[in-house]
């Protein structure tokens, strides 16, 4: 897949028909009749109304006023969203609490609009809201808030369609539609890799569902929500998809952490037991130390330290088990000398044009034995080249689309 020129104004319509087209081939058998309806709309539609949706996906959102999408290949903003309103896909006549009203309006626009029920017009726009908010207005739409003004707001209900064709295409909710401005600059390269219907990430509807709903746990947890709430959610969470049971199980580390931030450890505990994500049990120790538990941390810390999980655990795992046994009184076990290791010292002349490396190099270099200061791009590039084909395997859940 080749993104749009950026030299094209509506470059940004054309990468996004592209992904529309190739979502369309790709994962026909999981798309459901909503979003295949809007694929099949979609194409149906005159190009400025095509081209202002897009806009409006790719902004944050979640309102758009009328007087700031104006973009001069899209032209009339009022007729190219006609079409979208009708559709469904944008709302001009959603109801705005006072708080969303203050979100789109500044702060000259609301004293005129409230002026006489502000007991000051000079208080920061916060404090006016704050002010308006004890008076606990209705929600009503932008034209009832504001019906002399030549302007509108909407809202894009089809947003969460979007995020999820957009899900389907990156794999994940992270990235944007921004990855073909970069890919087109040059910024980002992107190896080629076969993209066959055996590697996708998401084999299934529900596949798609469970992705939907940790995104929205890791949305909580990362926004300070409540931890109760979340951990039941996630133990409703469950998929035979082993990659994606892997994400799962990094948010769950990621809620441990957070459990042992706020000193709430018995819960920590709960969780990195359950918890098969890499590290989770060297934390599991971690806790049952900081709980005084130190014969049951010891005896786990024997289990990591016979059979590592990662590079990681070993080194850690070693450091461990002398403290546990000296806080269980017990002998410490025999140093493990180190191994000899033939060292030789070279005094060479100072050189401000060469850097140490390039000095050593040049002393030990002999015609029948040349020496190359390459310093870690030899053994990275052979490394590359040995296990290419590995790297860039077509496995489940390693690539979703041409720009990874």
């Amino acid at each position: 897949m080749t993104p749009g020129n950026l030299d094209d104004p509506f470059y940004y319509l054309i990468n996004f028909q592209r992904v529309l087209e190739w979502l369309a081939r790709r994962y026909a058998d999981l798309l459901d009749s909503e979003e295949r309806r809007f694929i099949d709309g979609f194409a149906g539609l005159p190009r400025a109304p095509q081209a202002l949706l897009v806009r409006m996906v790719m902004r944050k959102g979640p309102l758009y006023r009328a007087s700031k999408l104006v973009y001069g290949e899209i032209g009339c903003t009022h007729a190219a969203v006609a079409p979208l309103v009708q559709a469904g896909w944008v709302d001009n006549r959603a109801p705005l609490s006072v708080a969303q009203l203050f979100e789109v309006l500044q702060k000259a626009e609301v004293v005129t609009l409230f002026k006489a029920q502000l007991s000051r017009t000079s208080l920061r726009k916060e404090q006016l809201l704050a002010e308006l908010l004890e008076q606990a207005p209705a929600p009503q739409p932008f034209t009832a808030w504001c019906p002399d003004m030549d302007d509108a707001v909407y809202s894009l209900p089809v947003r969460p369609l979007c995020d999820r064709l957009r899900l389907l295409f990156f794999g994940n909710l992270r990235q944007d539609w921004s990855e073909f401005v970069l890919a087109d600059l040059g910024i980002y390269r992107y190896e080629q890799v076969e993209l066959d219907p055996a590697s996708r990430g998401l084999q299934s509807r529900a596949d798609i569902d469970f992705c939907v709903q940790l995104h929205a746990c890791r949305q909580a947890l990362e926004e300070g929500g409540l931890l109760a709430p979340l951990l039941q959610q996630l133990a409703t969470l469950h998929s035979d998809n082993a990659w994606l049971q892997g994400r799962r199980d990094r948010l769950l580390f990621a809620v441990g952490q957070q459990c042992e931030r706020q000193d709430l450890l018995e819960q920590a505990l709960a969780i990195y037991e359950q918890c098969a994500y890499p590290g989770a049990r060297a934390r599991r120790i971690r806790v049952l130390e900081r709980c005084e538990h130190y014969e049951a941390a010891l005896a786990l810390a024997e289990v990591a330290l016979a059979a590592s999980e990662s590079a990681a655990e070993a080194q850690q795992i070693p450091r461990m088990v002398p403290r546990l046994r000296r806080k269980l009184g017990l002998p410490a076990l025999p140093r493990v000398g180190k191994a000899a290791v033939n060292e030789s010292q070279l005094l060479l002349a100072q050189d401000p044009g060469l850097s140490v490396e390039q000095r050593v190099a040049r002393h030990l270099h002999l015609d029948e034995a040349p020496v190359h200061y390459v310093e870690n791009s030899l053994i990275n590039s052979l490394f590359g080249l040995l296990c290419w084909p590995a790297i860039f395997a077509a496995l489940p859940g390693a690539f979703f689309h041409p720009f990874q």
